[in-house]
């Protein structure tokens, strides 16, 4: 006669810490980054993010900038990160061209 036993585990469920908040204004290779992802309705925040360039000692506030696609995010911290990634993306382009 065998006998067969059951191994059983305990379930672990970790919360993962929730991410850093975004700050008002970064500053990326020279250009001054600063997230105004905007609210759109009771669920949804569009990232946005305006790029400044320093001239003659003062910052000159550049266009806004949006995401290339339409994705919504349910708050503004994660429609301001994907901004920071949209603004990144832009200067690393635009450092590329020679701007």
């Amino acid at each position: 006669m065998s006998v067969t036993r059951r191994v059983i585990r305990p379930v672990v469920t970790t919360k993962a810490p929730p991410p850093d908040p975004v700050p008002a204004e970064i500053t990326y290779k020279g250009y001054r980054i600063e997230p105004e992802s905007y609210f759109i309705n009771r669920a949804a925040w569009s990232p946005r993010v305006v790029v400044s360039v320093r001239t003659d000692g003062r910052w000159t506030r550049g266009t806004p900038l949006y995401s290339p696609t339409a994705v919504r995010f349910p708050t503004r911290d994660e429609a301001d990160r994907r901004a920071l990634d949209v603004a990144k993306e832009w200067i690393d382009t635009a450092a590329k061209q020679g701007r």
